[in-house]
């Protein structure tokens, strides 16, 4: 029976030239054992897992024929339900791995992904006595190109390229490999060190079990005490009798095994995420003797939950920029869509709208780079000589943000190249009441679109509308325009009661506006992901097709609820950093 090698936990991750890296993925440890006749889960406990995951068998099985030449195969890995190519949703695969029922419907909805990280046998051949170089370099030929139920984990060759792809994705953490190391089956290893990528959040000790030896933590929400979590680990020897000590004299036992104290001592935890009163993984960081409890808040919390970059100084957290939602909440969803928005933003000139004050007060465009601007800030010069901001990284992103900036516009085609990436079809309706006459124009450029071999994508405005996507490939402006115009007049024509192209808002009635003007050098959309300003903080969100029915109501795509609808669905559009 397999039992998996273990990497040793350590706090900062090795460098030269005998390490290779590969991110941690969180999620279940598994190896895969497919033969001819058979394929199979193992858990690291040595139970079957097939049942629970049965994507991943039929995967296999279809593909069969792919794989023969180096069949039997044991490849060692992850089970994981991706969020981004490197984020992943624990809770939903603890979920899935104790689900009985429904199992079918749970693996069309949201399925699983088997991430190999090494590979043991192939063709018969026991490879665990080979280095991990050679191991990973037959797995890469394996599984080239796969991108199905399974695929290989990325391996880099330099400590600073992982540790930016774990950073904007806010991974598990990394696993630092030995170029040399055999597989140890059974023992944990030195030649494997684990890191992870611990959030840093503060809290208040208030209870203490002498049976367990849990701590348990709380912070302030407004000015009320809540529960964050418990924490046992981490602790050095003299740290702990001096916090017993202070429990003794200071505390109160409230029970044979419990300790109460009032809310005085601060500590750092180290932990992968706090969410309803539980720390996941959590370990003692440090004492804080330099903030007051009232400084261990959810304000305080969040920051360390979103790792900001440390390069933004961030201010104002406390401001609304939309009604009931303050200037953090919006840095946070900034800052957990970035995998996603950035893609968008990258290599193209920006156009801000900035909103400093909130999206009831004064606004302006912002294109060129302002005199305050940090050194990290790329930029691109125009025609004009000035210097035109471009949003490359995590980090101006949130300094964007923290600016105000709550709309991110951007051209058609990149500052590489003269002509577009996409063609972008605008569907303007005269209000949400006739957003269903949008729809019926969406539906329609889909089918006359696939007829000519596009492949399009649709996104809400964020407004009232919604807009028509193509990727494209050696068209200029003036192609795409005449395409776009052709299709425009068709629609026209067929409805005449329901679209127009005519530009002029008082003369289009209740007719919705098919803008192809506006695809051009020089013009811009309202980037996918970027908010609105809006009321509700509503969202350019990227929607599946089966979406775009009567019944959709745009208003729904938030800052509150894309997180949570991208866990359970992806991304449409497939975007990742």
């Amino acid at each position: 029976m397999w039992k998996p090698m273990l990497p040793t936990l350590v706090n900062e991750a090795p460098s030269g030239n005998e390490w290779i890296y590969q991110v941690k993925y969180d999620g279940f440890r598994c190896g895969l054992q497919w033969t001819d006749q058979d394929v199979t889960l193992w858990s690291r406990n040595g139970h079957n897992l097939s049942r629970s995951f049965p994507e991943i068998i039929s995967w296999c099985q279809q593909h069969t024929s792919r794989f023969q030449s180096y069949l039997p195969l044991f490849l060692d890995g992850e089970l994981i339900i991706s969020i981004t190519a490197y984020r992943t949703d624990f809770e939903q695969i603890q979920k899935r791995s104790r689900t009985k029922k429904n199992v079918n419907q749970f693996s069309q909805n949201r399925p699983a992904t088997f991430v190999a990280f090494d590979l043991l046998e192939s063709k018969a051949q026991d490879l665990r006595k080979k280095s991990f170089s050679k191991r990973d370099q037959i797995l890469s030929t394996i599984l080239e190109g796969i991108t199905g139920r399974i695929r290989k984990v990325p391996t880099f060759e330099k400590l600073d390229s992982i540790l930016e792809v774990v950073d904007i994705h806010q991974a598990e953490g990394m696993v630092a490999k030995q170029k040399k190391a055999i597989y140890t089956e059974g023992k944990r290893s030195n030649t494997w060190l684990k890191i992870k990528n611990f959030r840093t959040i503060p809290g208040i000790v208030t209870n203490w079990n002498t049976e367990n030896d849990y701590l348990t933590l709380q912070y302030y929400h407004n000015e009320t005490l809540c529960i964050l979590g418990k924490c046992k680990n981490g602790l050095e020897q003299g740290e702990k009798e001096t916090l017993t000590t202070f429990f003794k004299r200071y505390g109160q036992k409230v029970n044979g095994t419990t300790w109460e104290l009032a809310p005085s001592v601060c500590m750092d935890i180290n932990c992968l995420s706090a969410e309803d009163q539980e720390l996941r993984e959590p370990v003692f960081h440090q004492f804080r003797f330099d903030i007051k409890p009232t400084d261990c808040n959810q304000l305080t919390i969040d920051q360390g939950l979103a790792q900001f970059p440390s390069a933004v100084n961030l201010s104002r957290l406390e401001k609304e920029l939309f009604p009931a939602v303050t200037k953090l909440n919006y840095l946070c969803y900034l800052r957990w869509i970035a995998p996603f928005m950035l893609p968008g933003l990258k290599d193209r000139r920006l156009t801000l709208i900035r909103f400093p004050d909130g999206i009831h007060e004064h606004s302006f465009y912002q294109k060129h780079l302002p005199d305050y601007a940090p050194s990290f800030i790329q930029t691109i010069p125009n025609n004009d000589g000035e210097m035109d901001i471009l949003c490359q990284d995590l980090q101006s992103l949130i300094w964007f943000g923290n600016h105000g900036g709550l709309e991110f516009h951007v051209p058609f085609n990149k500052i590489n190249k003269i002509d577009p990436e996409e063609i972008v079809f605008d569907l303007d309706p005269p209000s949400l009441d006739q957003f269903f006459i949008a729809v019926r124009a969406a539906n329609l450029i889909k089918e006359m679109m696939e007829h000519q071999g596009f492949t399009p994508l649709v996104k809400t405005s964020g407004r009232t509308g919604l807009q028509v996507h193509i990727p494209i490939h050696n068209m200029t402006y003036d192609e795409t325009r005449t395409l776009m115009e052709a299709t425009a007049k068709v629609l026209v024509d067929s409805e005449p009661d329901h679209f127009t192209i005519e530009r002029l808002k008082k003369n289009r009635g209740n007719r919705l506006y098919i803008d192809y003007v506006q695809h051009a050098p020089g013009k811009t959309i309202i980037a996918p992901y970027s908010t609105r300003a809006t009321d509700e903080a509503t969202v350019a969100t990227p929607l599946f097709w089966n979406e775009v029915t009567e019944t959709l109501d745009p208003r729904k795509f938030t800052i509150h609820t894309i997180p949570t609808r991208i866990k359970e669905k992806g991304c449409p559009f497939n975007l990742v950093t």
